[in-house]
């Protein structure tokens, strides 16, 4: 998949802000940047976006050992990297991949949007089509969402060899909770290096969200990525009303 080519370089930008805590946000927050076009979004409207989205358990006391940094790819968290990447080009990443034209960013961002979120833009109105061919007003409009999920061992290098944990079977302790009980396994999980981890991990995670006539945001508020595999389950909670 070609947004696997991406963990290098588009978004670990973020997980720097984050661990830093260098960014502050201006006085435009999420529901005022999303309102407007990506083509009018600052670098800063972007980090907006995605942060307001990202969730983490840096701070969480019940897993000192194990931090794990979420992104889901939302249309306008795939419209944010892409539209930051295109204002960036040359300054950040590779002269030959990242074009100044607007027809190239067009293209590139159609594309992005085909792979991670499943829909695309209308570029006349500058609104989100669904895979039917619907503006897209509603979560349950989408038929896929994909995450991007780093890990990191607090206890390496440094700490004692029984501290690095095993992550041998990671893909099989991924899924989506919904406020119903309703559990998702990824249908694809790709991006791991290592059986153990010591250096960075990073995940690109698929989850179907349509099944037949149903769907799993239907009736609910809030989503939980939960990780197990590890001394204590991860949970990070997102609410859907920032799928946009």
């Amino acid at each position: 998949m070609r947004a696997s080519k991406k963990m290098g370089g588009a978004l670990p930008w973020l997980v720097v802000f984050i661990l830093s805590g260098c960014f502050y946000f201006g006085k435009n927050d999420f529901e005022d940047v999303v309102q407007e076009p990506p083509e009018k979004w600052s670098t800063r409207d972007c980090l907006t976006i995605v942060m307001a989205v990202a969730q983490h358990n840096l701070a969480d006391p019940r897993s000192p050992d194990i931090k794990v940094v979420a992104i889901p790819y939302y249309p306008c968290v795939v419209a944010a990297i892409e539209r930051r990447a295109h204002i960036l080009g040359p300054l950040q990443y590779q002269p030959f991949t990242y074009s100044h034209t607007e027809e190239a960013y067009r293209r590139h961002l159609d594309t992005m949007m085909a792979l991670e979120a499943g829909v695309y833009v209308d570029w006349s109105t500058g609104r989100y089509v669904d895979s039917r061919g619907n503006y897209l007003r509603d979560p349950t409009q989408l038929d896929f969402l994909m995450f991007y999920v780093s890990f990191t061992n607090a206890n390496w290098p440094g700490g004692p060899p029984d501290m690095i944990q095993d992550i041998t079977n990671l893909e099989n302790n991924i899924y989506l909770e919904n406020d119903g009980g309703t559990t998702l396994s990824p249908r694809s999980v790709s991006g791991k290096r290592r059986t153990r981890l010591t250096m960075e991990e990073k995940l690109l995670v698929l989850f179907e969200l349509r099944n037949k006539d149903s769907h799993f945001f239907t009736n609910s508020r809030e989503m939980r990525l939960v990780i197990k595999g590890f001394r204590d389950p991860i949970e990070l909670k997102f609410p859907i009303s920032r799928v946009r």
